[in-house]
């Protein structure tokens, strides 16, 4: 049995979905195979070191889309260093994950901290 937290993310998911391709202010981040059961895709609109939009993309269980909808919410508004510091336990903690379910919440902070470094590198490359 899932916790609250987990339905309520479930049955009114917010953040799904992705942004147009191309752009220089978006890093996108996957992690987690198709062999292993779940793959989350987080892509991440940054301005000036701060993630103004998160989107993310899941395929795997309940508690995955959870994990991945709780991690794009928590990234929006966050500068990318607090973003960095985003940790699986802190989802698991937060979505009352069983233990049989926690590594979800890897794959989803995963995918967002390969987000955070592939927006950090386009920024660089920026003029």
């Amino acid at each position: 049995m899932y916790s609250a937290a987990v339905l309520e993310r479930v049955r009114n998911p917010r953040r799904v979905g992705e942004f147009p391709e191309g752009r220089e202010d978006v890093g996108t981040g996957q992690s987690g195979t198709l062999d292993e059961g779940t793959t989350a895709r987080i892509q991440v609109r940054a301005e000036a070191g701060r993630i103004v939009e998160a989107r993310f993309k899941v395929f795997g269980c309940s508690a995955a889309i959870a994990a991945a909808g709780l991690v794009a919410e928590w990234l929006e508004g966050a500068t990318v260093e607090e973003g960095r510091r985003l940790t699986p336990e802190r989802v698991v903690a937060a979505l009352t994950l069983p233990a049989e379910r926690a590594h979800v919440a890897r794959v989803a902070v995963d995918a967002a901290h390969r987000a955070l470094d592939d927006v950090t590198e386009k920024a660089g490359r920026r003029p």
